[in-house]
């Protein structure tokens, strides 16, 4: 292994200088991460959890089949909106005639009301 090191390293010097460069980066960003580490704190370490365990929550809450369905209606409605153009008062009359302008504000009635609900159990 040693002599197969020592040819490579004899038939193609520059890539060895260049390892031993990134080597050398490698090294620093070890240190670099050493030291963060050591100057965290319980108090960091425990915010940290607090952060991890809120993420978690929030994951719950996406997780859940209401949620998801709900964004994905959402974004679909944005997407569909973003590829339409722009909207004219041809478009608004058309779309309270054919229901689509309601049901949307009745959605955002919901959504609406279901956020100060959240909001005053906070």
């Amino acid at each position: 292994m040693t002599e197969e090191l020592t040819t490579a390293i004899e038939e193609n010097p520059e890539a060895f200088a260049t390892f031993v460069r990134n080597l050398d980066t490698v090294n620093e960003l070890v240190e670099v991460a050493e030291l963060g580490t050591a100057a965290m704190d319980d108090e960091m370490i425990t915010s940290l959890a607090g952060t991890g365990a809120s993420l978690g929550e929030l994951a719950d809450t996406a997780a859940s089949d209401d949620t998801r369905g709900a964004l994905q209606t959402v974004l679909g409605a944005l997407g569909d909106a973003n590829s339409s153009g722009p909207v004219d008062l041809h478009d608004v009359w058309d779309g309270i005639r054919s229901g689509e302008f309601l049901t949307g504000v009745r959605y955002l009635l919901a959504v609406v009301r279901s956020l100060g609900r959240a909001a005053q159990n906070q």
